[in-house]
């Protein structure tokens, strides 16, 4: 019987013994590019950390996603209830559950402990100079540089892209980096600030260049050293989109509108901006209002999408002018759309470009924002319907700042989002080249963009088959090969190539590529629409018919100061470079 109780605890020992030590056992280390046969198992990898961003949706989740590497793979690893994160780099082993879903796959960690650094990696003091003589010898390593921002990093943004340059001015920079920011900062960082990176040097193959990643809370930012404060110009303000969040200088009148809002109006009483200030800087400018007075105002300039105007913040609560953390948030939303399309009333802030050119309309109109301003720069592009009226073309490779909602099309079992109003002050692409030797099979795939295309002008008009204005041919000089073109002015420009010799003179023309319908031959062609040459004076003589047929000068419109244009002269068959003859 004794026996019978001896061998009975020892069976119970050793039940207990291997419960403790399948609990407490570590899993066996699995390689990356085999995570997808452990399914729901729980695994152990070891790699390299080389990214990672800190709550990466800014919902305030403890939460990290970190990217790891191995021999065979990289993989995402999402970090709940996280601890300090090594730097990029570090050797890790990281324990969890191997997660697949729509045919993503992670590893889902818990607690601090499921991440162990096996190797702190170490960064070395580095100068872009340096970096630039060979990048190759540092591509995989961690290193320290200091540097300027070429653009403001906002404290909520989990990723951003940015350039760090040796010098804070563009034109003055012999050396940059681009840099991929992981995670919000936490707090403004200033274009033209003075900041040390820590990072891993990677080589873009698509880009054939070095880019460098780093983490937003490791930037260590010189506060001796300040940014430099750039003045707004009134009378270029299309060019005020390159200075958007950061601080900036204006000088104008304060006024306050029938609902408290405050503006600043410049010289020209149709120019101004709006101005949120703080409730010292109100009493300030009242006074300056009361008495008609202009003065200097700074603040941080932002676009307000719901008064659709430039604005600067200066530290007031109205919440249109406050920013929002958008930078490559369209691409978040869509390499994860389910984590959106539970709140379709919610709107976002995005930027991104045409992927087509979309005419003007009164509402309601289908195109596509894509991820790139081009073809080959473009990875994805998602439908999209704008809501608001256009009086311009939207240009194919525009880029856009954009508030939309993100709904599910039923129908096409795809995302589409729905654009309320955007910011279209960004630079529009410069017109395509088209060459003759590509002809109109090529050339579709420029349809409805702006064009340049040298030829020769047949001044002999038709009618397409709408009969809406006059069309005329262009042509290759010495072929067969012509385009249709409709002129925007055939009151000057055509006047002149009616006459003599001039008609031959092969010429680049600028318009909008379409397609019409050709009335007698019934066959759809393309089309130059509303084409102009370059003519830099305005005086109805292009460009190239001054500098070699009349010799006259392209910036002036009355080359010898006679009072009587040039165009004049030329078509009253006087000498306009004489100023006797006129």
């Amino acid at each position: 019987m004794s026996n019978l109780w001896s061998m009975f605890f020892f069976s119970v020992l050793l039940v207990a013994a291997l419960n403790w030590y399948a609990l407490e056992r570590e899993p066996d280390v699995v390689n990356i590019e085999d995570l997808v046969e452990h399914n729901n198992e729980v695994v152990r990898i070891e790699g390299k950390i080389i990214s990672w961003v800190e709550d990466p949706y800014g919902q305030g989740d403890q939460r990290m996603d970190i990217i790891v590497e191995d021999s065979t793979h990289v993989v995402e690893v999402r970090w709940y209830q996280y601890g300090e994160v090594p730097t990029i780099g570090s050797n890790v082993s990281v324990t969890g559950d191997v997660i697949t879903y729509n045919g993503r796959i992670w590893i889902q960690a818990l607690g601090s402990g499921s991440l162990q650094v096996l190797d702190v990696a170490v960064p070395g003091d580095l100068s872009l100079t340096e970096l630039s003589a060979d990048p190759a010898s540092y591509l995989g390593d961690t290193v320290r540089i200091e540097g300027y921002l070429s653009k403001t990093l906002m404290p909520d943004s989990t990723w951003s892209s940015i350039y760090l340059a040796d010098h804070p001015n563009y034109a003055n920079t012999k050396h940059q980096i681009k840099v991929y920011v992981s995670s919000a900062t936490g707090y403004w960082i200033e274009a033209g600030s003075k900041v040390t990176l820590v990072g891993e040097i990677h080589y873009e193959e698509r880009d054939l260049r070095y880019v460098m990643y780093t983490q937003g809370p490791e930037i260590l930012v010189d506060y001796s050293v300040k940014p430099q404060l750039n003045d707004l110009d009134w009378d270029d303000m299309s060019s005020w989109v390159y200075e958007e969040n950061k601080i900036v200088r204006i000088d104008g009148t304060p006024q306050v509108d029938a609902e408290g809002l405050w503006w600043i109006v410049s010289d020209d009483p149709t120019k101004k901006t709006c101005i949120s200030p703080d409730a010292e800087l109100a009493d300030t400018m009242a006074n300056y209002s009361a008495m008609n007075n202009s003065a200097t105002w700074s603040g941080r300039l932002v676009w307000s999408g719901l008064r659709h105007i430039w604005c600067i913040d200066a530290g007031g609560t109205e919440s249109i002018i406050s920013g929002t953390a958008i930078q490559d948030l369209f691409e978040k939303i869509t390499s994860s759309p389910i984590d959106y399309l539970n709140d379709t009333e919610n709107r976002y802030d995005i930027y991104a470009y045409m992927a087509y050119s979309l005419e003007p309309g009164s509402a309601s109109d289908e195109s596509y924002l894509a991820d790139g301003a081009s073809y080959q720069s473009t990875n994805f592009k998602v439908k999209t319907i704008f809501q608001s009226a256009r009086d311009e073309w939207l240009e194919a490779g525009q880029m856009l700042r954009v508030n939309v909602s993100i709904g599910w099309d039923a129908e096409d079992a795809r995302m589409i989002l729905t654009a309320y109003h955007w910011n279209d002050s960004y630079p529009k692409p410069e017109p395509e080249t088209l060459s003759w030797n590509d002809g109109p099979l090529i050339w579709g795939y420029s349809v409805n963009k702006m064009v340049h295309i040298e030829g020769v002008l047949n001044t002999t008009a038709w009618s397409d088959a709408d009969e809406t204005s006059p069309v005329y041919w262009l042509e290759w000089a010495g072929s067969d090969e012509k385009i249709c073109l409709r002129p925007a002015d055939t009151n000057s420009t055509f006047h002149y190539y009616s006459h003599g010799p001039n008609n031959s003179l092969s010429e680049p023309w600028t318009g909008r590529l379409i397609e019409i319908e050709d009335r007698e031959t019934r066959s759809m062609v393309l089309c130059l629409d509303y084409a102009m040459t370059k003519d830099a004076d305005g005086d109805g003589l292009s460009d190239r018919g001054e500098n070699e047929i009349w010799l006259t000068d392209v910036n002036s419109d009355d080359s010898d100061g006679d009072g009587v244009s040039d165009f004049d002269e030329v078509v009253a068959a006087t000498d306009p470079l004489d100023d006797s003859s006129n």
